[in-house]
């Protein structure tokens, strides 16, 4: 258990997940359990001075990098709740001030935190719904978003369906069923896509 570090200035809370996604660490904020993701923060990958030094001192060991993955060895992806205070230096990041618990993250919030997470750092563009605005009827083909996994484009469009009674953990598969991260990353946005896209 890692308990609240002290700190001199006030500290956001919240429940969420701390993972490493797009070569940098984030913390992932949800409302509750199993609830839709509301941000993604992307950490600067070290702890507050408070937090480090709580942490060098529960663990007896002085030379403890002060450091994210430091609250977790040998993993890359957890939940729990968390306390964080903006970077120093660098406006557009956080740091985490304290972590009084942490287990193990689900399959669905993982798959949701990377989803924000992508839609962070490329939102959705106009035209298309984001999945956390809305989902398409079940089964329905849909003109899909997601990022790229090339450098020659920023977006990767498919055919796909949401089929949560199908594979509740991961509804998001493509024409021929299969799930579409066994070729790419999460869907991120659809658009409908009825006119063009009829059953034979």
């Amino acid at each position: 258990m890692i308990k609240p570090a002290p700190s001199n200035t006030a500290a956001a809370h919240c429940y969420g997940i701390v993972l490493h996604h797009r070569l940098a660490w984030w913390l992932v904020e949800f409302p509750e359990l199993d609830a839709a993701p509301t941000a993604a923060r992307k950490l600067s990958g070290k702890l507050t001075p408070g937090m480090a030094d709580w942490l060098r001192s529960e663990t007896g060991d002085a030379g403890l990098a002060a450091d994210v993955a430091a609250l977790h060895p040998q993993s890359r992806c957890w939940s729990g709740e968390f306390s964080y205070l903006p970077a120093a230096g660098a406006a557009d990041q956080i740091d985490i001030d304290a972590h009084p618990w942490g287990s193990e993250a689900g399959e669905l919030e993982t798959r949701l935190a990377r989803t924000m997470i992508d839609a962070t750092l490329h939102p959705v563009p106009a035209g298309f719904i984001s999945v956390f605005t809305g989902l398409p009827p079940e089964n329905q083909p849909v003109l899909a978003i997601r990022l790229s996994g090339y450098t020659c484009s920023t977006f990767e469009l498919l055919t796909a369906r949401h089929m949560p009674t199908y594979r509740p953990r991961s509804p998001w598969r493509d024409i021929s069923a299969d799930a579409v991260s066994d070729s790419g990353s999460d869907i991120i946005g659809w658009q409908p896509a009825a006119d063009w896209i009829r059953p034979i």
